[in-house]
């Protein structure tokens, strides 16, 4: 009988009155009839040829709640769920087909890879393991168990070409000890790193100032008032520690070069936004040359140049680079910690240890995340042992180097211990956003740990770059040399955190696995080395072409942009098409058109009375004349998993049933704080009255779409 509906509802009715009794008809065709009840599902076979499939429900015995309250009510339904015989959802025939290819393709690459019975029984168990995971799902996003099949079948891909003659003609999975070879440094070498760098700095300054004065990303703002706080004051108490104090000094530092060095016109408030975000430009453009001298180190200059080509173009590392945010300015000290440890272990220079301590501390007073580099230090000893024992010369620095990570945050984030009652307030506050989420709490279970696989590192990289970073992964595995395993860590300190924790704040959740983006390049670097090392060395300049191409354009599409923001496009519009003066519904400020002149009357709707605000009668009777909605804000309900499903209806029926007067979307799309779509809405009584027409002829068959179909782009 293929899919079915199955239905949980709970005892609900007041006192006295019969269970409900509901009629279900599926594309149009009577189903089923079946009384609501807490012990027993409800089960409606999904057939009928409509797409999708609409279910329609008819409650024969409904009851009034009050006088008050007319609304026909029927039962409470507690869960909706989509199944079938095989425990999920069964969405087609081909797809069930491309599914069962891909488990036992995985299944054969443990089969090749592994001998012995226990290694052929994990093989067999391949099949076993997918098909409970798939019926585990209460939710099947085919999204995140393909990158979690991609995750599993990448790495095994890349050790089953190491394995390979052909693949590793010339290079066996032993190393020599940790001594400091590489490359020689060369004209043409050096000379590539300074166009890199350049390159990447002039695409991370690019309209640098963009949405100024109109603060169109709103963590800039709580930044700004902080250091606007120490001028006041007089002191350097930011008064601040939802995050630590480093990049708020900078930034301060910077904006005073602005004003006494360089005579930068406007106030220090106004200039402290452009200031912020230089010093994060400049963390981003050091962090390419950081990148290329790690990978020089345990690897080759090459290798070094293809990880930092790749990150100078990568666009989750370019638009990162431009915000008055902690990301940038964190990687570069992670970067940083992370050579002084690789060249003290190479070079037996242990006291670049404690400036690896001290660098360590820096990014912990950048980002509470940052305290992560205890690791990155602390694995020092094993670097240079390369066995399971430590380097006992190493271990006394090593501990040095830790001690400085807290000394060095202290230094940076002095008022952490002058003002411990506020920072101790911020910092619980800080944490409880971790655990409980920002505005829903997203389970790393209930996306199988591919929320950010899927949602940031694929789209702020690339897919190209993504898969051979992953195949990268699966050489160095094969390899096992303690600084291909040290990378893998790196990478995995980073992530796994990112995903545990169930904050993961739209629309910019991506930047919280910003330190895993370099050695990602690293690994996807190491693998092209290896083709151009093998038999197949032609495909290694059509891998890297590839690598850069698809993400340099992507870059190259949203810089483009940036400039002109719909907001502002919107703003301009407005003022030369709306009558002065008009009373304007906008939702929350950073995301709307700005105005500065007392053009409109807005009225910002309080962003907790937002949802209930937008029903179509409350809107009419707003006494508003026009109403904005961005995508930053309501984008957020069709794309994070587990939202309200009715708020999500509540939005299609604005644009369905409000009047849409004119729509500015983004050509390339919207990433980051940039350019979202931006809707204007009529509430006059004439407007409505025109579109409710419009609506009966659209179900008449006289009109195949309404003014708003033809005015705004509407993709859900």
């Amino acid at each position: 009988r293929g899919n079915r509906l199955e239905l949980e509802f709970n005892d609900y009715r007041p006192p006295g009155l019969a269970p409900a009794q509901i009629e279900a008809s599926v594309c149009g065709e009577m189903a089923t009839s079946f009384t609501a009840s807490a012990s027993e599902k409800a089960v409606i076979y999904l057939r009928g040829h409509c797409e999708p499939r609409l279910v329609e429900f008819e409650v024969l015995n409904p009851f009034v709640p009050s006088e008050t309250d007319q609304r026909q009510l029927g039962a409470q339904l507690v869960s909706a769920t989509v199944t079938s015989k095989l425990g999920f959802p069964l969405v087609s025939p081909q797809l069930v087909a491309l599914i069962s290819a891909l488990i036992f393709l995985s299944s054969g690459l443990i089969w090749i890879l592994l001998s012995g019975s226990v290694a052929r029984g994990v093989a067999f168990a391949v099949p076993l393991l997918a098909y409970l995971l798939l019926r585990s799902q209460t939710n099947l996003e085919l999204s995140n168990l393909f990158y979690l099949w991609l995750v599993f079948t990448a790495p095994l891909t890349g050790l089953y070409l190491s394995t390979r003659a052909w693949m590793h003609a010339g290079w066996t999975r032993a190393a020599d000890r940790f001594d400091g070879k590489r490359d020689l440094p060369s004209i043409l070498v050096w000379m590539a790193i300074i166009t890199i760098v350049v390159c990447g700095g002039l695409l991370r300054f690019h309209a640098i100032s963009f949405g100024l004065p109109n603060n169109y990303h709103p963590d800039e703002v709580p930044k700004v008032l902080a250091i606007m706080r120490m001028v006041d004051h007089g002191d350097l108490n930011p008064r601040y520690f939802l995050h630590p104090s480093l990049l708020l000094y900078s930034t301060y530092f910077m904006n005073t070069i602005f004003h006494s060095l360089l005579g930068v016109e406007g106030t220090f408030r106004e200039t402290a936004f452009l200031a912020g975000r230089y010093v994060s430009a400049i963390a981003g453009t050091a962090s390419l040359y950081l990148v290329f001298l790690i990978a020089r180190r345990l690897y080759s200059g090459i290798v070094g140049l293809m990880a930092a080509g790749m990150l100078a173009i990568f666009p989750l590392h370019v638009t990162c680079s431009r915000y008055l945010k902690e990301d940038a300015l964190l990687l570069f000290w992670i970067l940083l910690a992370t050579y002084c440890v690789v060249r003290a272990v190479q070079d037996d220079r242990r006291w670049l240890l404690v400036l690896a301590g001290l660098f360590g501390g820096a990014a912990f007073a950048t980002k509470y995340s940052g305290m992560l580099t205890v690791c990155i230090v602390g694995a020092a000893p094993w670097l240079r042992s390369r066995r399971v024992l430590p380097d006992g010369r190493f271990l006394v620095a090593t501990v040095v180097g830790l001690i400085c990570i807290p000394l060095a945050f202290l230094i940076c984030t002095p008022y952490s211990v002058l003002d411990a009652a506020k920072f101790l307030k911020d910092f619980n506050s800080e944490r409880r956003h971790m655990t409980k989420g920002h505005t829903g709490a997203i389970d790393p279970w209930s996306q199988l740990w591919m929320y950010h696989f899927s949602r940031s590192i694929v789209p702020g990289i690339g897919f190209p770059a993504t898969l051979l970073g992953m195949l990268g992964v699966g050489v160095l595995l094969w390899r096992r040399r303690i600084e291909d395993l040290y990378i893998l860590a790196i990478i995995l300190l980073f992530y796994l955190p990112a995903e545990y924790v169930k904050a993961k704040p739209a629309p910019q959740p991506e930047r919280y696995i910003f330190p895993c983006l370099p050695f990602l390049a690293i690994a996807a670097a190491e693998f092209i080395r290896r083709v151009a090392s093998s038999r197949l060395r032609g495909l290694a300049p059509l891998l890297l072409l590839i690598a850069l191409w698809l993400p340099g354009i992507r870059t190259r599409n949203l810089s483009s942009e940036i400039d002109n923001d719909t907001r502002t496009q919107m703003a301009k519009w407005m003022i030369n098409h709306l009558p002065a003066g008009s009373k304007i519904y906008m939702d929350w400020k950073p995301y709307s058109p700005r105005f500065w002149h007392d053009e409109f009357e807005v009225n910002y709707i309080q962003r907790a009375r937002i949802i209930p605000k937008l029903d179509i009668r409350a809107l009419k009777e707003s006494g508003q004349d026009y109403l904005v909605l961005s995508s930053l804000f309501y984008g957020r309900y069709f794309t994070e998993p587990q939202s309200d499903a009715a708020i999500r209806q509540r939005f299609r029926e604005v644009f369905a049933r409000v009047p849409i007067v004119k729509q500015y979307a983004p050509r390339y799309g919207t990433y980051g704080f940039h350019n979202p779509t931006v809707t204007l809405f009529s509430l006059k009584e004439r407007d409505f009255a025109q579109l409710e027409s419009e609506l009966a002829q659209q179900d008449r068959g006289e009109i195949e779409k309404t003014s708003n179909e033809l005015r705004a782009q509407l993709r859900w």
